[in-house]
């Protein structure tokens, strides 16, 4: 009542104005309602400066305007808008060669493009802006800028590399004590806590970051504090308690016309309703954040949301519904222009800084270049011949370095062909059995009349689909990072964690099979190696137990400490091996792969592929069979 009030005055005011809408008058008001968070109030005042090309009295004064016009319509969400008015800052503060507003616009930019789904463009933006926070030693700004490169980051789900940027900007916040950025980048951390399941942690990140909000009075922040709380309850089924803190933060939301963070507000509702069966009512948050998203431009959740009214249509059994948009979906969610966009933010992002050096080197060649030349003017004629001959030895010299650098070349492009062949034979490999999966289940799809089967057919589809994206990323990602033989990135790798990732890419084939899998590796066990590697080992013995295990047979995961090793065993109950076989194979010796228990084909890659990369991480490998049933593949791997 209070805010409406305030509203109306400042109109009333306006209208008897006696200086005729004076511009002091019109910037007061506009700055009033800004420090008020009445974001559509100061828009309605800055629009009318802008549209009167109002004069400033200085262009500090105008500067400062158009940044404050910028982030009142990127609160309300009006990206295109906000997008324009950053880029007419960018282009005022460069004329006054104003670094600090310079910064601030790319910033603003940044976000704006990140919020439209457009990362290649953002994270050009954002970098420079880093760059020129870090020449004005401006820790504040600095922490922001580098916030929404994490955040793009968190966005294509890189969140070690999104953590860590948080982390380092907390530490920087609190060593500033910046309790803005403190409470900010408590809620970052939270949001990739969330992401990677750890959902009591998000939690408490986000209460550490609701109570410097409450102190400060922030509403904008209260309100992201509380839709954030209220998602990992939901994951810990504290239903009522979800639905409480998301109606408290929408109430302020709509009050406040946040529209930027009201998209995810009520899909978030609509999730808690759909859990709880209150199907009509999540399908009404749904539509409602479909339409928010119109009105935005934002539509980097659409996919998201799309895919939760088909799962709520498919919980009510309405199939037909359920498939529309699913389709829809998987029309926004276009896996390969996701992949390309990934690879294209880690170019730009080394571009940006192989230019910067380029830039320092062409700067100190420059100045060696003037002082040869004074040099070159001091010298006497008589030392004209002794110049000559040094300047020869320095040719030859060259000449020889250019030489040796050219065969260096010419080895590591041999050695780049070999690894590249590898890695496209590990990538065919590995992509031939979820493809083979998805035919076959098109395949009974096709022929499939009970409705039932065909639903969890459709399920197993989309998941075979979903995992043979993320497989295909990794591979892919794998890949480009490789520019010449593998050079291994060692860390320290959780086994259990790598053996969930790999047996999951397997579930339609153990379940059509009916094998029993038994993972008992516990989740304190952590090796040294490579992480897509590690992947890489664990899905072709997987694979080679599943084909060489006949129905309703067995695989069992087992891991414990020995010495300086983590032993890990794969034992399948399934056709075995001779010792001729097993002894062929540790010798890396190349076999024709025979067909599995259910005409399985391979291609008889894998394995030494499996012992090349063990032997390259310091590790052993071994098999035990019989002969008659059951092979057992033992895998050493240094302990972390």
């Amino acid at each position: 009542m209070i805010l409406l009030l305030n509203i109306i005055l400042l109109n009333v005011a306006l209208i008897f104005d006696p200086g005729g809408q004076s511009f002091d008058s019109i910037l007061q008001k506009a700055d009033s309602c800004l420090e008020a968070e009445n974001y559509s109030c100061a828009i309605q005042y800055y629009s009318k400066i802008e549209k009167d090309s109002l004069q400033f009295d200085s262009t500090k004064e105008l500067l400062e305007f158009q940044l404050n016009f910028s982030n009142a319509l990127f609160i309300t969400g009006d990206y295109p808008n906000s997008l324009i008015a950053y880029e007419k800052l960018k282009n005022l503060a460069i004329q006054a060669q104003n670094r600090f507003y310079e910064g601030k616009a790319r910033s603003g930019i940044s976000h704006s493009l990140w919020r439209m789904t457009e990362n290649v463009r953002a994270i050009e933006e954002i970098l420079k802006a880093i760059e020129i926070f870090k020449e004005l030693d401006d820790t504040p700004n600095l922490i922001e800028a580098a916030n929404i490169l994490g955040g793009i980051y968190v966005s294509i789900k890189k969140f070690k590399d999104g953590r860590a940027i948080y982390k380092e900007m907390l530490d920087k916040a609190i060593q500033s004590r910046d309790t803005f950025n403190i409470a900010t980048n408590y809620e970052y951390l939270g949001i990739v806590d969330y992401f990677e399941g750890n959902f009591q942690s998000a939690i408490d990140n986000y209460e550490k970051s609701l109570e410097i909000n409450e102190v400060e009075g922030n509403s904008f922040r209260i309100s992201i504090n509380l839709v954030n709380i209220a998602e990992p309850k939901m994951e810990l089924e504290e239903y009522q308690e979800a639905l409480n803190l998301l109606h408290q933060g929408i109430n302020l939301q709509e009050k406040h016309n946040y529209k930027s963070v009201l998209i995810y507000s009520y899909y978030t509702i609509g999730k808690v309703h759909t859990r709880t069966q209150s199907f009509d009512s999540g399908l009404y948050y749904y539509e409602k954040s479909l339409q928010m998203m119109h009105e935005t431009s934002e539509t980097r959740d659409k996919q998201e949301v799309y895919k939760l009214i088909a799962e709520n249509y498919a919980q009510q059994g309405m199939f037909q519904q359920a498939y529309e948009y699913h389709r829809l979906h998987s029309i926004e969610k276009d896996s390969l222009i996701a992949l390309e966009r990934t690879k294209e933010l880690e170019e730009i992002k080394t571009r940006y800084e192989v230019e910067g050096k380029i830039k320092e080197n062409e700067a100190l060649i420059l100045q060696n270049t003037q002082k040869e030349r004074e040099l070159l003017a001091q010298k006497d004629l008589i030392q004209l011949q002794y110049t000559i001959g040094v300047l020869i030895i320095i040719f030859l010299v060259i000449s020889l370095f250019l030489a040796f650098r050219l065969y260096h070349v010419r080895q590591t492009l041999i050695n780049a062909n070999k690894s590249k062949d590898k890695l496209f034979g590990i990538i065919a490999h590995d992509l031939k059995g979820p493809i083979g999966n998805i035919e076959a289940m098109l395949k009974l799809m096709q022929v499939e009349r009970d409705e039932k089967r065909i639903a969890q057919y459709f399920e197993y589809l989309s998941k075979s689909i979903q995992n043979l994206s993320t497989l295909t990323s990794q591979l892919l990602s794998w890949t480009f990072s490789h520019k010449g033989d593998f050079n291994f990135k060692i860390e320290n790798i959780n086994v259990r964690e790598i053996s969930d990732r790999s047996l999951e890419l397997f579930e339609y084939q153990l379940t059509e099979k009916r094998i029993i899998t038994i993972n008992s590796i516990e989740n304190d066990l952590y090796v040294r190696a490579d992480e897509n590697a590690l992947l890489t080992i664990f899905r072709n013995i997987i694979s080679n137990a599943i084909k060489f295990t006949n129905k309703k047979g067995q695989l069992i995961l087992e891991a414990k400490k020995q010495n300086n090793f983590i032993e890990i065993k794969f034992r399948d109950n399934g056709l075995g091996m001779t010792e001729s076989a097993i002894q062929k194979v540790l010798k890396g010796r190349h076999m024709v792969s025979s067909a599995g228990t259910d005409n399985e084909k391979g291609s008889g890659l894998g394995f030494s592929i499996v012992i090349e990369f063990v032997k390259k991480m310091k590790g052993k490998i071994d098999i035990q069979s019989d002969g008659k049933s059951g092979t057992t593949v033992i895998l050493k791997l240094r302990k972390a």
